[in-house]
């Protein structure tokens, strides 16, 4: 009878563990932008990651509309960049919308690493921990679970479709300066960009984009090594991008597996969203395909028979929404967030509260 008892226990701990605790401690009031608004700290687990953030409220009882704020590429806590999160955290409190945001894993207060030797997928590995964050969000008694969506940047892009695809519960999404194509093809334009903003020729930008693409998503050896053997040739071309280029014997070379993040294209996803969709481009973005992206999410939602759309290109702005004079990496970029977008967020806004 012991031993069954034991059995028992062991089998209700280890269900119970499987579940994952989400912490909540007021923390108290604060400030953000003039509006003074209730913060709770969210603690929750997402595999091996504890992650850590913040729920802002605005005034009021609620249950809110909320909005999770989905970081780019790099190092970043709950409160984001000055320059790029604080003027939309104003607009969504004073909309209504609760705020939620975490520090990446190794960031702040979340603890976790992603593993580096396997890169090509940290973009799954951060949409089970978007998934599980909204999750946490839709137990809280001040959120309208109906109503939480998604403000992203960069390379959340990638990583709120892939979102999308583990849970129902977005009701809305935001993309600000997202990929909409494969990371594959994404880095070829980003390498032929810097090649133009180092002085290289159209032509040169041009090959390095093709020819970048070719090698990553090169099928053959054959194929990789006639786009790296071009590659090799383009003048300066480490010096340009920082890369050093090394052709591999056809023994020690493999095809990219394509079960990765590498591959992974967003507009798959998209091409049959129909919840609400705003997506922002900035014309002189390096970092992305502003003109691909663009063209690319208009014919993704029209073949998803998306109803509720709005795609905005701004000129004149950066990958970050902010005016440069050619949008070059190594260019300083101007501080204030294009008045175009601003405006053009707070009236989607509203307009999904009609």
């Amino acid at each position: 009878m012991k031993s069954k008892a034991a059995i028992v226990a062991l089998v209700v701990l280890v269900l119970c563990s499987c579940r994952p605790k989400v912490v909540i401690e007021p923390v108290g009031e604060r400030s953000i932008g003039g509006q003074v608004v209730r913060v709770e700290e969210i603690r929750f687990r997402s595999g091996r990651f504890r992650v850590v953030g913040d729920l802002r409220l605005p005034a009021g009882d609620g249950p809110f509309p909320a909005i999770i704020m989905v970081h780019g590429d790099g190092p970043i806590t709950r409160d984001g960049y000055p320059t790029t999160y604080q003027p939309a955290m104003e607009i969504f409190l004073r909309n209504g919308y609760a705020v939620f945001s975490w520090d990446k894993p190794g960031s702040g207060e979340s603890t976790g690493k992603f593993n580096r030797k396997g890169v090509w997928d940290v973009l799954s590995r951060r949409a089970e921990i978007l998934v599980d964050g909204i999750g946490a969000l839709v137990e809280q008694p001040t959120i309208d679970p109906a109503r939480i969506g998604l403000w992203g940047i960069s390379q959340a892009g990638w990583v709120m479709p892939l979102a999308l695809e583990r849970t129902d519960n977005v009701a809305f999404m935001i993309v600000v300066s997202g990929g909409a194509e494969a990371s594959s093809e994404q880095m070829a334009y980003q390498l032929g960009q810097k090649v133009a903003c180092a002085g290289g020729s159209a032509e040169q930008a041009a090959l390095v984009e093709r020819y970048w693409a070719q090698s990553s998503n090169a099928a053959s050896y054959d194929e990789y090594r006639e786009a790296m053997e071009i590659l090799v040739e383009i003048p300066r071309f480490q010096d340009h991008t920082g890369i050093t280029l090394r052709i591999a014997e056809q023994d020690d070379w493999k095809p990219y597996p394509r079960d990765t993040d590498r591959f992974v294209d967003p507009l798959d996803v998209i091409g049959h969203t129909t919840i609400p969709v705003l997506a922002f481009f900035g014309e002189l973005d390096k970092n992305i395909d502003p003109v691909q992206g663009a063209e690319a999410y208009e014919a993704a939602l029209q073949e998803a028979g998306n109803q509720d759309y709005s795609i905005v290109a701004i000129p004149g702005m950066a990958h970050t929404l902010v005016p440069a004079e050619t949008g070059c990496l190594n260019e300083p970029w101007g501080s204030e967030l294009a008045p175009e977008y601003l405006e053009t967020l707070e009236a989607w806004l509203q307009h999904l509260s009609q």
